[in-house]
């Protein structure tokens, strides 16, 4: 009975954890300093992180950090 629990405890945690996706929050350096720009999740992380943003015709790269 012990190991059903012990085995299935495992099982769910892992599923948990395999299942999350990566977020970070991220920021753009502009002229007037470091902006922030919100936290991102699976692929609008990835995008953002690629492709930056545009601000008033002005494209910056996005830097994001890890959670």
């Amino acid at each position: 009975m012990k190991k059903s629990i012990v085995l299935s405890t495992v099982l769910v945690s892992s599923l948990f954890f395999t299942s999350c996706k990566k977020c970070a929050e991220c920021h753009y350096d502009s002229p007037n300093g470091e902006v922030e720009i919100g936290e991102y999740c699976g692929d609008e992380l990835e995008e953002i992180e690629q492709s930056g943003t545009i601000v008033n015709g002005t494209q910056f790269e996005v830097h994001c950090h890890d959670h």
